[in-house]
């Protein structure tokens, strides 16, 4: 009963505030309801106006009718300072397991607001909130904390902005929804014997490179490829690029097959999100020293095939699809 009541909710703020990079307060996307502080007050009202037609007691009556004047006088400017607030907030972001990502959210304040406190819903009940006890005229920027446990890609999901100002007797709010993506990443795993596996991965490599020179007797030129950010300007095809052929890369025989191959299945773990972990660290430790390397996620027991496959390069953008791999990567069952 409670997933069909969220998931109606859902469907009906979808229509009524959508998803959108930039939203405006107004009477459309603006709710009101009493804290429970407003209903214990309202209570009260209640009490002391049958108290004065109990006693048929003009003072009383006329106190009940000024409380009851001030709640809705505090309704009404609960909304206006609300009305007419703008936020917008970029859509995606990256990061590791079981690190804070701050989202910024612009505000842009046409006049002065008090008391606005932001959390993402699906982290209501934890501390991960920032408030803001005076918005003045012109633009702020608040950076939203987010904190998520597992690997993979998140929607964030909606953003409550919310005030109790003044009195505590209303709780204003509005359900933003910006389109907030996490790429979570592995958490970084050292291995034990890094040194040692690098090491061994190198030993496989030229073992592989021995092989072909002696097979092919040649370090030959085997093909050329686009360039990429970050590879070895020693690897551009200068004589292309002078004829507007465009900036490619040179690749040869030996140099293709003495690269380092990090594959899942040959990390020292059973477990797979260990496995990322170990991968993840490789990455970030192969990256740091600008070292060319290639990605293969394979899982045993699946006919012996590869699930993904990224050729070795080298560079920041190499290393953030790697990354996102990992992030991405879900294991599959038997055929």
């Amino acid at each position: 009963m409670k997933g069909f009541i969220k998931t109606r909710l859902e469907q009906w703020l979808s229509k009524r505030v959508p998803s959108n990079a930039k939203h405006t307060l107004s009477s459309r996307n603006i709710f009101i309801m009493p804290t429970k502080f407003g209903f214990a007050y309202l209570f009260f009202v209640v009490i002391v106006f049958l108290l004065g037609t109990n006693y048929q007691n003009n003072t009383i009556l006329l106190l009940s009718y000024l409380l009851a004047s001030l709640f809705i006088t505090v309704m009404m400017h609960s909304f206006y300072n609300f009305s007419q607030l703008t936020f917008s907030s970029s859509a995606k972001q990256n990061t590791f397991a079981n690190q804070y990502i701050h989202y910024p959210i612009h505000i842009i304040a046409k006049k002065t607001h008090y008391d606005v406190n932001f959390q993402f819903v699906a982290q209501a009940g934890s501390s991960s909130k920032v408030r803001i006890e005076l918005c003045d005229v012109g633009e702020t920027k608040v950076l939203l904390p987010y904190l998520s446990k597992k690997r993979g890609i998140h929607d964030l999901g909606r953003v409550k902005v919310y005030s109790e100002y003044p009195l505590g007797l209303f709780v204003t709010w509005a359900m933003l929804d910006f389109a907030h993506k996490l790429v979570v990443y592995p958490q970084a795993k050292k291995l034990n014997s890094v040194n040692n596996f690098l090491a061994g991965l190198d030993d496989t490599a030229n073992n592989e490179k021995n092989n072909i020179s002696q097979s092919q007797g040649t370090d030959g030129f085997l093909e050329l490829k686009n360039y990429i950010v970050g590879e070895s300007q020693a690897k551009v095809a200068w004589k292309h690029l002078a004829r507007g052929q465009g900036k490619l890369s040179k690749h040869y025989q030996n140099q293709q097959s003495s690269l380092l191959w990090l594959t899942l299945s040959d990390m020292p773990s059973g477990d797979l999100e260990t496995k990322l972990s170990y991968l993840c660290f490789l990455i970030l430790e192969l990256s740091q020293n600008n070292r060319d390397f290639g990605l293969l996620l394979d899982v045993s027991n699946v006919n012996g095939k590869s699930l993904v496959k990224i050729e070795p390069s080298s560079g920041y953008q190499h290393q953030q699809h790697c990354l996102t791999a990992l992030a991405e990567f879900k294991q599959r069952g038997p055929n």
